[in-house]
């Protein structure tokens, strides 16, 4: 819920600890101590206004409903004890002049309270045959009404009399866990309804018949509704979706997406102003509170994402814009535009198969990418037109294990490592191959990263003990320069960067009794630093206004580490998938794969 004290916009929110909360919008503070009062979990809030100064009501699963002073968080007088068992939801109306509070109960029940005198005003409504999850309230031709989802039902009722308005609104195939009541023209009311495995409808309120379904929105978590350039929208949270999604209510299509970076799937949400900004306000079961921008556009048609997880992703620009390029196992290779998140052409069909490697770099002014999949062929992209570039460079025996792309020398050069212990370097000009082709003198190679040592290009391979070996790309020979020590470990993923004209390594392998990222002189082959993560599952390292840079995924989890002082300079960041790549930008974007899902966000020189 949100609302505005002493001129700032402000969240409140209940939660599992027992406890109301407020929360400064502008800024992520929080407002004050906790609300303490609740024995139990705190599941409904709404806004009111008592004796003239605004109040939050809020009710939960201690069987109670209480009410606090906004300003000041002190309770207003006691509790509500309805004896009927947990408190699922609350709204406020008035009846006969007076506000009350409309409660959804546990026990099936639908009850009415006044707000002032705490007494209960009429009879429980009775009528659900299960649990009332939702519960909104509106003026109905000049008459307050209660609006109920429970069982697979939505039921209006007369506050005035208690009788049902109407016949149930039937159509729903699960139980209906939110409601919300919008204008969809003028003097046309509709209620937007939903729940677990059904589809979200859109009824008319008078009259209970269907105005449309949101195509796709099930299983839904919340949903409100407010109005942005002049266009009534309803905001949903769905359990089976990372995004909230925002839907024109008047022509039922998808007009925006919003991903706002929960641990979990998110199972409320509030609009608000914010510094002039319209936004949402979402949260979800692990506490997270965040606030993204409300923006909307033409309908936004199929989701952006890949079909099938997204395996590689890399970065590189096109026509001067930075794109990320990302390869999965729907079997074809995508280019984004950073800025704007439009696709700069058409999917890329990858006859290798599922891909599980990607580069890409510039040649002769134009944007390439060269991946690898899992039948060890190796293909060559134009960015720009959008289709191969010649024929396959290479067919390895087993699968592409890890691609780097070199452009600093020329020819431009790509080193690619394969399941069959093979290490190949390729001149991209003339598709001709560098040197002979070198085993790997381990199983495998996981691990590559290119960088300039020396003004050469070189290419840093993970050593299966541990640090990495340079390999120089003009001959694709071993240089004899590589770290020392072993622990018994494989590096499984290296990134490298330039800072202050000098090349920085970072590895990571699987010895838990190791630091999991260790950072690296090239230089000198010598450990300079290590950051502390945990099992690394996707690794990436940048220079942005001079100021390298180690983006790092763990599971679910990313972080941002200065490699110049080896401190994290970012919160960590959660995700509803498993983080399969990390990419960024020397202009700062940082783009995150987590399962078919794509998320870009930005480094600054402040964090």
């Amino acid at each position: 819920m949100t609302t505005v004290v002493d001129g700032r916009a402000v969240a409140v929110t209940g939660g599992g600890d027992n406890t109301v909360r407020v929360w400064d919008l502008s800024t992520g503070e929080r407002v004050g101590a906790p609300w303490a009062g609740h024995t139990n979990a705190v599941r409904a809030l709404a806004m009111s206004v008592l004796d003239g100064r605004p109040v939050v009501v809020s009710g939960g699963d201690d069987d109670t409903v209480r009410v606090w002073d906004l300003a000041s968080g002190s309770p207003v007088g006691g509790p509500f004890h309805l004896q009927a068992d947990n408190v699922e939801a609350l709204a406020i109306a008035e009846r006969h002049g007076r506000r009350v509070v409309v409660t959804g109960c546990y026990d099936t029940t639908v009850r009415v309270w006044d707000l002032e005198t705490r007494q209960e005003v009429m009879a429980p409504f009775r009528g659900h045959t299960g649990p009332v999850y939702a519960v909104a309230t509106a003026v109905l031709d000049g008459r307050w009404v209660a609006v109920t989802g429970g069982d697979r039902t939505v039921r209006v009722w007369d506050l005035d009399t208690g009788d049902p308005v109407g016949k149930p609104f039937t159509g729903h195939s699960g139980h209906v866990s939110a409601v919300a009541v919008a204008e969809l023209t003028a003097g046309h009311l509709v209620v937007v309804s939903g729940g677990y495995q059904t589809t979200t409808r859109v009824s008319d309120l008078a009259t209970g018949l269907p105005v449309g379904d949101l195509p796709g929105s099930a299983d839904l978590e919340a949903v409100t509704t407010t109005v942005v350039d002049g266009r009534l929208v309803a905001i949903t949270c769905n359990s089976n979706e990372p995004t909230i999604q925002v839907w024109d209510l008047k022509t039922a299509d998808l007009v925006g997406e919003l991903f706002p970076q929960h641990p979990r799937t998110v199972h409320a949400v509030a609009t608000a102003v914010v510094d002039g900004r319209q936004v949402v306000v979402s949260s979800c079961d692990g506490g997270s509170i965040r606030v993204s921008d409300l923006v909307v556009g033409e309908p936004a048609g199929k989701p952006v994402r890949h079909d099938a997880a997204i395996t590689a992703v890399t970065t590189t620009s096109v026509a001067g814009r930075p794109v990320a390029v990302t390869a999965g196992d729907d079997e074809t290779l995508r280019v984004w535009d950073l800025d704007t998140g439009d696709q700069v052409c058409r999917p890329l069909p990858d006859t290798t198969g599922a891909v599980t490697a990607v580069a890409a770099t510039q040649m002769d002014g134009r944007a390439v990418a060269i991946t690898g999949g899992k039948d060890g062929n190796v293909l060559l992209w134009d960015l720009a037109l959008g289709k191969a570039a010649g024929s396959p460079l290479t067919t390895h025996l087993r699968p592409i294990t890890a691609i780097a792309a070199d452009d600093t020398g020329d020819p431009p050069r790509a080193i690619i490592a394969g399941d069959d212990k093979t290490i190949r370097v390729w001149n991209l000009r003339t598709g001709e191959e560098t040197g002979n082709p070198r085993k790997s003198d381990h199983r495998w190679v996981h691990g590559l990263a290119t960088t300039r040592l020396d003004d050469q290009p070189v290419a840093l391979l993970g050593r299966w003990g541990g640090g990495f070996r340079v390999r120089d790309l003009t001959t694709n020979r071993d240089t004899g320069f590589q770290t020392t020590g072993s622990n018994g470990k494989p590096v499984r993923l290296v990134a490298a960067t330039i800072a202050d004209g000098r090349p920085i390594a970072i590895t990571t392998n699987d010895d838990w009794r190791d630091p999991p990222l260790k950072v690296w002189d090239v230089a000198t082959a010598q450990q300079i630093g290590q950051l502390s993560a945990g099992t690394v599952s996707a690794l990436a390292a940048i220079t942005v206004d001079g100021h390298p840079i180690a983006i790092a995924a763990s599971h679910t989890t990313v972080s941002a580490w200065s490699l110049a002082t080896f401190d994290k300079i970012s919160p960590d960041l959660e995700f509803p998938g498993l983080v399969n790549a990390v990419a960024a930008t020397p202009q700062g974007h940082i783009v995150v794969c987590f399962d078919r899902d794509i998320a870009v966000l930005t480094a600054t020189r402040s964090s």
